[in-house]
């Protein structure tokens, strides 16, 4: 074959980078296919160039795949440098910090007079989809995704209750109360893990934790019975959190977890009423309008 050089060719049509900072509506004329995969057109709204992989390569949904994204930097009003930001396979979004440090925790039975208000599983969701869907965004029931630590229910159920012991303060017999009562989870396993409610291309996750959840992670040993419960939702939602951002491959998710804030009655109240169930609703509201903050942040929605 004689390879024979072009005389002329046709510009390349493609905006430069510096033409697409001058104008960002360029960006809107990007391939068709890439608007298809859910991963990448997520991040065009940002208004910045993408890059995936190592080569101009489409990447599917089941692909692994390294997004990066290219970005001006400011430094005292002035663009200073073009800084590539890896955009990694598992981004959990940060909880709502006054919902951390002040709901999801108590207890029932025994001598509790005033217990907490739980919000019924369809209550929530029906909430939680309502206020996501508000962003444009469509929600699907039960998305899974896989390569996540999970609770190892088989080698959970293998423990023998013997193997527990009671944590002992060191050097005595005395039993160390605030170590006993700390939240251990179960081993853990990789595997699948299914979500409340996603979006059909998997990019958008969100989970409700709630008492059924607190039992499927918490690693509790059996010494005895009693008629009193405790629970802390909120220590429950960092572990969980902590856990899945350990995902480091797979096509690139975002997980929203919100959880159950256990609103109790007004001082002087031992019964639960329509207005704790509304402080509830919007405990629950707060949390899940803060998870769009961080989408509108990320440049998922507007």
């Amino acid at each position: 074959m004689k390879i024979t050089p072009m005389v002329s060719y046709k510009k390349p049509a493609y905006p430069t980078y510096e033409e697409s900072k001058a104008d960002a509506g360029l960006l809107k004329n990007i391939p068709r296919r890439w608007g298809k995969n859910g991963s990448i057109a997520s991040l065009v709204g940002t208004g910045i160039l993408i890059h995936v992989g190592a080569g101009c390569r489409e990447a599917t949904a089941t692909e692994d795949a390294t997004v990066k994204i290219v970005e001006p930097v400011e430094h005292d009003g002035n663009v200073v440098t073009n800084v590539v930001r890896a955009i990694p396979a598992t981004r959990v979004a940060p909880m709502l910090e006054e919902a951390l440090a002040n709901d999801g925790r108590g207890g029932f039975g025994c001598v509790a007079v005033s217990a907490p208000v739980f919000l019924s599983e369809n209550e929530a969701l029906d909430l939680i989809q309502a206020e996501l869907e508000k962003t444009g965004l469509k929600f699907h029931d039960m998305v899974k995704i896989d390569g996540l630590h999970i609770p190892d229910r088989e080698a959970a159920s293998k423990r023998e209750f013997s193997g527990y012991s009671k944590p002992k303060k060191e050097g005595t017999d005395e039993i160390d109360w605030e170590e006993f009562r700390k939240f251990k989870m179960k081993p853990l396993t990789t595997g699948t893990y299914s979500f409340d409610l996603g979006t059909k291309d998997k990019s958008v996750v969100v989970k409700f934790l709630q008492k059924k959840d607190f039992d499927l992670w918490k690693d509790e040993p059996r010494w005895g019975w009693s008629s009193y419960n405790s629970f802390n939702f909120a220590e429950l939602a960092t572990l969980v959190s902590d856990t899945f951002k350990q995902r480091d491959d797979g096509a690139p998710v975002i997980i929203g977890l919100f959880f159950e804030p256990s609103t109790y009655p007004e001082k002087g109240g031992y019964k639960a009423d329509d207005a704790t169930k509304d402080r509830a609703r919007e405990k629950l509201r707060a949390q899940v309008l803060h998870f769009v903050d961080y989408l509108k942040q990320e440049g998922v929605v507007e």
